[in-house]
């Protein structure tokens, strides 16, 4: 009989055992956690490590992960003092709990824009690659890999090149064969924005070789728009009239992936736990939409213009006027010439509600470490503890699975 989960609720019956899926708590839905590698140097009460992970909330942690591996001598190797952070993370997350399934996300990062298109469009490479990836996850314990692709095909600026698309069919072909004998769980980090759903993906092809989709539904608005405005947005707001950003927002990104052929049950939404802020322009204009100069001021932990849950949610209490995007969905704040759009209960409920309605695989976090986890404005992990508690109360889809022993 498979591994019980904490959630199971075994019924015997001569030889017959029924058990509840891990994700079965949850309406059968997945709770998945993202944890950033780079969480445990952040300063003072920013610090956030294995040990601080809500394993009873999260149904999947997902590590974020590994630069991309060097090519050397015909193989790829990733680098050694990264693994071992890697080692030291899955010790304790494992002493921890039996019962998370832990996958890990392979980065590409600043010179390495080009590294996934060098590799998967060479057969030998991508082979080489694949192989690697299946040498650190049975060499770590690890259930499954995310696979970031920050965008392949004709996003230039970005690195991709035009054979992307193809290329990347393949290298998730290729993965797909590598992992299923070994039982171990394939995740594409899927945008939202309408010029890559339309030239970088075969959605119908991606869909068919992972198992999950983590969508990127969240920080969609960067300070290089100078446009003060909420980073993931429910709906396309009167002020957005450039056609591919009136797309990029939540529902019409979630159906667009669905449009074109993923399942919905494969699709897992993403939330990101922090605000984003803006220096507006003139103080005087400060609804959606008015006109900003760049990000807003650092705050204690990270850098200009972005506030993790635990900071924001104390900011707010110092002289803060706060209002709400009913279109978007999603509250704001303004003092001064600082303007703060952010996550809340009220609005992740939204989200939550879009989740329900189109069947979704569940929900991803970014990051898991940037929730109230000290309990600075109440209750440690409020908005973990809120969608767990929301995604409880969806049916699932499946009913319950049955385990012959």
């Amino acid at each position: 009989m498979g591994k019980m989960s904490r959630c199971s609720v075994p019924i015997t019956v001569v030889l017959l055992s029924l058990s509840l899926d891990l994700a079965a708590c949850n309406g059968g839905k997945r709770l998945i956690c993202y944890f950033s590698s780079d969480s445990p140097t952040t300063k003072g009460y920013g610090r956030y490590t294995a040990n601080e992970i809500p394993v009873e909330l999260c149904s999947d942690v997902i590590y974020r992960g590994l630069g991309f591996p060097q090519w050397t001598r015909g193989s790829y190797q990733f680098d050694n003092k990264e693994l071992e952070r890697l080692r030291s993370y899955m010790y304790t997350i494992k002493s921890r709990s039996s019962t998370v399934r832990n996958i890990v996300t392979v980065l590409e990062r600043g010179q390495d824009a080009l590294s996934y298109s060098l590799m998967s469009e060479v057969p030998e490479r991508r082979g080489a690659f694949v192989k690697a990836i299946l040498r650190l996850l049975e060499q770590y314990g690890l259930d499954g890999v995310e696979i970031a692709w920050e965008w392949p095909g004709t996003m230039v600026k970005f690195g991709g090149i035009s054979s992307d698309r193809e290329s990347l069919i393949a290298l998730l072909t290729d993965m797909r064969s590598g992992l299923r004998s070994r039982s171990k769980e394939l995740f594409f980090f899927g945008a939202v924005y309408p010029k890559v759903l339309r030239e970088s993906y075969r959605v119908t092809s991606i869909c068919q070789v992972v198992d999950f989709v983590t969508l990127f539904t969240f920080d969609m608005r960067p300070h290089t728009n100078n446009v003060a405005d909420v980073h993931a947005p429910m709906r396309n707001r009167s002020f957005e009239t450039d056609s591919n950003r009136a797309k990029t927002n939540v529902v019409d990104g979630v159906e667009t992936w669905i449009n074109f052929g993923c399942p919905p049950k494969k699709l897992i939404l993403g939330i990101g736990l922090f605000g984003q802020a803006f220096t507006l322009a003139n103080p005087a204009q400060y609804n959606v939409g008015a006109p900003a100069v760049g990000p807003g001021e650092e705050g204690q932990y990270y850098y200009g213009g972005y506030y993790p849950y635990y900071e924001l949610c104390l900011l707010l209490r110092n002289g803060w006027n706060k209002f709400y995007d009913s279109v978007g969905q999603m509250p704001f704040a303004v003092r001064g010439n600082q303007w703060l759009g952010y996550e809340d209960t009220n609005s992740i409920a939204a989200k939550m509600n879009l989740a329900q309605e189109k069947r979704l695989g569940g929900v991803v976090l970014q990051y898991v470490d940037y929730d109230d986890f000290w309990g600075f404005c109440g209750s440690r992990n409020p908005l973990t503890t809120f969608i767990y508690q929301r995604l409880s109360r969806i049916p699932s889809d499946i009913g319950f699975a049955i385990e012959w022993s």
